[in-house]
């Protein structure tokens, strides 16, 4: 895979708010902050017409689902072979962003959760692309990065629609 370039100061700052966000709630709250004030000022941007917060917002998805895959494997002791294991990848994301939610299906290849509360859906609301492109393309990033054979069924049930919940639905060939 091409290999992105190195992470800028900001870039790096902003992973490492992420991975203290999972056990300190002040940097969690930080973190969620951050993140619904870009919604927002995306939202707002998309209103007027404009693409550029949007289109950056998608590239820097993808450079931080790339970034953060290797050590997300390694720190936790993902098996890239295994949707049922890889989908500890979003249990740790839902834990850093605080989003709640469940797994319906979980095997070798498939897996299914269905998030039933987050905290960016309000902000996302005004934009849903937010989810189903800049989410989307963060996700498909990083799980591609460990399996190249990985895919996220496109997000069509969204709390940012208006739906009860938000269903991801990940796969790999066996």
């Amino acid at each position: 895979m091409k290999r992105e370039p190195r992470a800028s100061r900001v870039e790096r700052a902003f992973y490492a708010l992420a991975f203290r966000a999972e056990n300190d709630p002040r940097a969690r709250a930080v973190l969620i902050a951050l993140v619904n004030a870009s919604f927002r000022a995306i939202a707002f941007e998309r209103k007027l017409g404009g693409t550029r917060l949007f289109d950056y917002a998608k590239r820097a998805a993808v450079r931080f689902g790339r970034w953060r895959a290797p050590e997300l494997a390694k720190r936790l002791g993902l098996d890239a072979r295994s949707m049922a294991d890889l989908g500890r990848l979003q249990d740790w994301e839902d834990r850093v962003f605080g989003v709640t939610g469940r797994w319906t299906e979980r095997t070798p290849t498939r897996a299914t959760k269905c998030e039933t509360a987050c905290p960016f859906a309000k902000a996302a609301s005004e934009a849903p692309e937010l989810c189903t492109d800049v989410i989307h393309a963060l996700e498909e990033a990083t799980f591609r990065e460990l399996n190249p054979t990985y895919r996220l069924v496109p997000l069509t049930r969204l709390l940012s629609k208006g739906d009860s919940h938000c269903e991801f639905v990940h796969r790999i060939e066996g």
